[in-house]
């Protein structure tokens, strides 16, 4: 009897890691995502965040993304940003982002669990990039507060437009 029970159990966690498998890899329009922790003691305005994703198709429509994972104690209902972005050729444009992480009556806009929430916020949707090679995207926080407490991760997501 403890036999098919070990049995079960391992074929139930087999099934639960190949569907995982699965559903990630059914994202075909993710070009690139990636999550940065950010200091315990707050995101200081010295803490940069740098992403490098390389893009060869310029003939594709994209949309990005920044992802914010915060604690439900952060005291704003939104997130300034700048990013910078570090094109093919070097040349760098900036631009200051306005992340809302809550609606107007307060409650959080993110999917929140046991006090963390996580946002996914739409900052450019269908572009296209001007140049094929390695782009760098750096994110800085550009709060009144330094530092700013509770934002846990940042993280940027580019995916092709559907």
């Amino acid at each position: 009897m403890r036999n098919i029970a070990q049995r079960m159990r391992y074929a139930g966690v087999v099934c639960a890691a190949c569907c995982f498998l699965l559903f990630i890899s059914c994202d075909e329009s993710r070009v690139y995502e990636k999550n940065l922790s950010i200091d315990k003691n707050g995101w200081s305005y010295d803490d940069d965040f740098s992403f490098t994703v390389n893009i060869l198709d310029t003939a594709s429509a994209y949309n990005m993304f920044v992802n914010v994972r915060h604690t439900d104690a952060y005291p704003y209902n939104n997130l300034w940003v700048k990013l910078i972005t570090v094109f093919p050729d070097s040349t760098k444009e900036e631009s200051k982002l306005n992340v809302f992480l809550s609606k107007p009556e307060g409650n959080w806009t993110g999917q929140c669990v046991d006090g963390m929430c996580f946002n996914t916020a739409l900052i450019q949707k269908n572009f296209t990039f001007p140049q094929a090679g390695t782009y760098t995207f750096i994110l800085e926080q550009d709060m009144r507060m330094d530092p700013l407490p509770y934002v846990t991760d940042i993280g940027l997501k580019v995916e092709k437009f559907k």
